[in-house]
Formats: C-alpha cells, structure tokens, sequence
C-alpha cells in the first residue's frame, strides 16, 4: 500500500497498537496492529503525524540556530537533527530548511559576497590614489631631463652653425703662422717689433 494515504481508521489502530506494546518494534507492528502497511510506513506515520508530544508551529530562534549549526555538521540527516530538537519531527525540520533556511543563507552568503567585492574596489581605488602623486612626480622628472636634453641639443646646433671648437683653433694657428712669417721677414727692418706668443693669441682671440 505504499503511496496510499492513511485513513483515520488506520491511525486509530496505529495509536492504539503503539501504546499497547509501545515504539521500537516496529518489525512486529503491522502484524500486531492488523495493518496492511510495511514497518517503515508505520514508523513514519509515527514518528511525522500521531505521536502526542509533536510540537506544531513556527520554529523559534534558538531552534533555527541549532538546525543551521546541525545542519553543517551533520548534512542532511533529518532524523538526526529531529532529534536534538524536542517535540520536532524530521519530517518538518527538512520541509522547514529547504523551503526557508537554505534560501535566507544564500542570500545571505550573496551579500556578503557583494560587500567584499566593494570594500576590495574601494581598498583598491584608495591605493592608486595613494601612487597617483607618485607617478607625478616621475613626469616631472622626465621633464626637467627632457628640457636638459633640449638644451644641449640646441648648444650642438649653435656650435655647428658657428663651427666647431677645433676648427676655430686651426684657422687661429694658419692666422698665427702667417702673421708670423710676415713679422719675420720685416723683423730686420724693424727691431722694436714685440715677439709673439702662441698662448697670447689665443687668449686675445678668446678660445
């Protein structure tokens, strides 16, 4: 008769049958009670609907407490966690968690997911305001070399319009020997001719 609901006749004889030789034998049930049904039917029916001390109603907080702790512990074991808590059946303590525990822990679990990602972004926003003045300064270092560089650059360009250094020195020298092959050969004719310096020179032609 398995799937069968149960008559009022049925519990009647299931009450009556359990009070006589009491709960536990629940091999010797069907046959002692007259009961068309198996051991496991009537223990559930039991256990679930007629026993006298089934509390009926809301769960409380301590009781809800319990079950989630229960729960992680145990995992779905119903009987198990029905029994910790007095007057409740397994039957409803499962009914009760996957109707509104599991969903109230999930959305639960959710949000907390959420706020970790947001204080994450926020942690995360923080430090790269923290390098931003940082990275500042790095531009402005890189701008003051640039300058340098531009500065040299435009000395080179100055010089090569003007002519290098050691160009200026040769044409200095050929200026000097000729000057002084003319003084040679009137130093005879003139004798206060002051002699010339190299160095002298190239002090008056400011190199």
């Amino acid at each position: 008769m398995g799937g069968v609901a149960w008559t009022e006749e049925e519990d009647q004889l299931l009450k009556k049958c359990i009070q006589q030789y009491g709960e536990g034998k629940w091999h010797k049930i069907p046959l002692l009670s007259g009961l068309n049904r198996c051991r496991k039917s009537c223990r559930l029916r039991w256990l679930n609907y007629l026993r006298p001390d089934i509390k009926r109603g809301s769960f409380t907080e301590e009781e809800v407490d319990l079950i989630i702790k229960l729960r992680n512990l145990l995992g779905n074991r119903w009987s198990l966690i029905a029994g910790r808590l007095p007057g409740r059946t397994a039957n409803d303590v499962k009914n009760y968690w996957n109707c509104h525990l599991s969903k109230r822990l999930m959305a639960a679990e959710k949000e907390i997911c959420m706020n970790e990602e947001h204080n994450f972004n926020l942690s995360m926003t923080s430090s790269s305001c923290e390098v931003q003045p940082q990275l500042g300064d790095g531009v402005h270092h890189v701008q003051l070399v640039q300058q340098e560089m531009d500065s040299k650059n435009q000395c080179i360009g100055e010089g090569k319009q003007h002519g290098s250094v050691d160009e200026l020195v040769m044409k200095g020298f050929e200026y000097f020997e000729d000057s002084k092959s003319m003084i040679m050969e009137n130093e005879s004719s003139s004798s206060s001719c002051n002699k010339w310096d190299w160095n002298d020179f190239i002090m008056e032609m400011n190199l």
